[in-house]
């Protein structure tokens, strides 16, 4: 698997701007390496109350990350993901995690074993430059991590922290793997890939995406308050915008906080004159109050005249097990209490939430939903260091459609070395 030939002038110039290598011994790369993962263990099931095929796969893999030390700057990258089937689940379709066909087909499982990074990094100047294959962590285009791998991307990535409490982001961005792909994908596959499971068949331009995103921590005494405003553009198909600010403080003993949250999303070029054209938005909040191992939270979203359009991962105002906040003209309504227990009680390490939403479709009841989770992670690292388990059920209703129910169960080992 090879870096795009675009990229290696990329790469060129990250070592070109370094002073002389030879300032820092080499020997720095690996004597301040690092190795770290987790294997995990994963099952998940869904079963429908209709005629809908019910889905079940049972996987063992992990998550293995290798990071070198720095010389002069300069450090390297890489990590390995694997997800392999147990067994076959009977008559039971393909849940996702693991590969072999489109999720719901009753086809036979197959390993996915992939190289999930390999960049190389320089930081000089406050400014940290990426290049080659990387997960991503920003509001539009992030691991997506709702299966056993996490998506990861290839391109360039650039952070500077020179002024304090700004952070200043830049991404160059031409492929992308999913949750069971062994091979890299142009961007574009994914745009076209998110529009055709709506039944809706396009060509798009295989253009890179670019994005420039602000991170800023507010110097306010009364109360912690950050904000980020990311910029997303991929020419001739859309460009899109997220603004977010995360507010918290305290209230005697309880400690408040509120986020809103909003997404412009518009197409562009000639995906603007296509069947798959859109304009819209996605605005909303979470308000909520943290006490004594209590975290509980409101949230609202409401959604404009199109779908939300997020194949790379999203901040979606509401995001539950099953459903999350996207179609058009929908409003969201959601409740979550959470509960951690304290570290002196008999169930130390145990911490649990209830999650409720309901989806309303403007004008057309028959098209509502509604969704109650149930979540319980128990940390185990107090007899086995690393050893984490957790458990989730989702149950969720359809006003017209096959209602389902949505089991998974986790089992993670973590570990460095």
């Amino acid at each position: 698997m090879m870096m795009k030939t675009k990229l290696l002038p990329l790469v060129v110039a990250c070592l070109a701007a370094s002073p002389a290598f030879a300032a820092d011994p080499m020997g720095n790369l690996f004597n301040d390496g690092t190795v770290n993962g987790q294997f995990q263990l994963f099952d998940f099931q869904r079963n429908f109350d209709g005629d809908s095929t019910d889905r079940r796969d049972t996987s063992f893999g992990g998550l293995f990350y290798l990071r070198s030390g720095e010389a002069n700057g300069i450090s390297f990258g890489s990590s390995f993901a694997s997800a392999n089937p147990i067994w076959d689940a009977n008559d039971d379709g393909l849940y996702g995690l693991v590969g072999g066909g489109t999720p719901g087909s009753v086809v036979e499982r197959t390993s996915v074993n992939r190289l999930q990074e390999y960049f190389v990094s320089g930081n000089w100047y406050d400014t940290k430059i990426v290049v080659g294959a990387q997960e991503l962590r920003t509001p539009m285009m992030n691991p997506f991590p709702l299966r056993s791998i996490p998506f990861t991307y290839r391109g360039a990535s650039i952070k500077n922290t020179s002024i304090e409490n700004l952070g200043v982001s830049a991404l160059y961005i031409t492929d992308y793997m999913g949750w069971t792909n062994e091979e890299f994908a142009s961007v574009a596959d994914g745009i076209r890939g998110e529009f055709a499971r709506k039944g809706v068949f396009i060509d798009v331009e295989d253009n890179p995406i670019y994005a420039l995103g602000l991170d800023y921590n507010l110097p306010l005494e009364s109360v912690k308050a950050k904000t980020s405003l990311w910029y997303y553009s991929m020419e001739d198909v859309y460009n899109q915008y997220h603004v977010k600010l995360d507010m918290s403080g305290e209230m005697g003993a309880a400690n408040w906080y509120f986020i809103p949250s909003y997404l412009k999303q518009e197409s562009t070029g000639l995906l603007d004159q296509s069947a798959a054209q859109f304009d819209t938005y996605q605005a909303g909040f979470h308000l909520g109050m943290k006490w004594n191992g209590f975290d509980a939270t409101f949230k609202y979203v409401t959604t404009g005249d199109g779908d939300v359009v997020a194949p790379f991962g999203d901040e979606k105002v509401i995001i539950q097990q099953v459903v999350q906040s996207s179609r058009a003209n929908e409003d969201g309504y959601g409740a979550q209490l959470a509960y951690n227990f304290s570290p002196d009680s008999a169930l130390s390490g145990v911490s649990t939430y209830l999650n409720w939403a309901s989806y309303e479709i403007d004008g057309d009841s028959s098209k509502d939903i509604d969704e109650t989770d149930f979540s319980v992670v128990y940390d185990l690292a107090k007899y086995v260091d690393g050893l984490s388990v957790r458990a989730r059920h989702a149950i969720v209703n359809y006003s017209t459609g096959d209602d389902l129910t949505d089991t998974r169960f986790y089992v993670y080992y973590k570990f460095a070395l």
